[in-house]
C-alpha cells in the first residue's frame, strides 16, 4: 500500500458509466428515509440512517415531485449497495441500480396527508 491519500492517488479518470446529476430528492426505504446528493441512469448516491453494508441489496423508492404537475411520480428501484460513507449526523449510501420501474402518481394533497410516498405501493 502506498499510503497515498484517494485524492492524490486519482489519475483523473472518470470511470462512472454515466454522467451523475447533483438533484435533491427524497428516498423511501423500508425503514428509514433519506435525500439524493446526485443521480445518474446506473446510480444514486444518498444519505439516510441506519446499517447498510457494501455488496448487499437495496430496494429504494424516489419521489419524483415536478415530473407531473397532476401529482408525484415514485420510481423504486433495485440494485446493490457499493460504497457506504460514514457522516457525522448520517450515512453516505452509493448504490448501482440493477431494475426500476415507474409507479403510481400521488397528488401532492395526498402524499401531505399520509406523510409522504410509501414504498409499499398501499
Amino acid at each position: 500500500m502506498s499510503g497515498a491519500s484517494p485524492r492524490e492517488s486519482w489519475d483523473g479518470v472518470e470511470r462512472r458509466e454515466t454522467p451523475r446529476f447533483p438533484v435533491v430528492l427524497a428516498v423511501e426505504l423500508d425503514h428509514a428515509e433519506g435525500w439524493t446528493r446526485d443521480v445518474s441512469a446506473s446510480g444514486v448516491f444518498f444519505t439516510t440512517q441506519g446499517p447498510f453494508s457494501p455488496s448487499e441489496p437495496i430496494r429504494f423508492a424516489i419521489a419524483l415531485e415536478h415530473v407531473d404537475p397532476t401529482g408525484v411520480l415514485q420510481v423504486t428501484c433495485e440494485g446493490q449497495i457499493v460504497r457506504v460513507e460514514p457522516r457525522p449526523r448520517a450515512i453516505g449510501v452509493a448504490a448501482q441500480i440493477c431494475s426500476y420501474e415507474f409507479g403510481r402518481r400521488e397528488t401532492l394533497d395526498a402524499m401531505t396527508r399520509n406523510g409522504g410516498p410509501s414504498i409499499s405501493g398501499e
